[in-house]
């Protein structure tokens, strides 16, 4: 690998690529001893953020919606994807 001084606009950027790369391979390593509970919990609880992938922040739902509400707005966002 070249030296940073040599590497130029595109080294700069295949290094930001793999600091990213690395970042996600570690959240994948952390995250797979979890059970799929364990992720739902993760991923649903209040409070979660973008970081979390909330789908009630993606559906802007409350948590306590029912499943027939949750399916009525999840095809109103979705919908226009088929």
């Amino acid at each position: 690998m070249a030296a940073p001084e040599e590497r130029g606009a595109g080294g700069a950027a295949e290094e930001a690529f793999l600091t990213f790369y690395s970042e996600v391979k570690q959240i994948e390593k952390r995250d797979s001893v979890l059970t799929s509970k364990n992720q739902i919990d993760r991923l649903t609880r209040p409070g979660s953020s973008y970081f979390n992938l909330n789908p009630f922040e993606v559906l802007q739902m409350d948590p306590e919606a029912t499943d027939e509400e949750i399916k009525k707005r999840f095809r109103q966002v979705f919908d226009f994807c088929i």
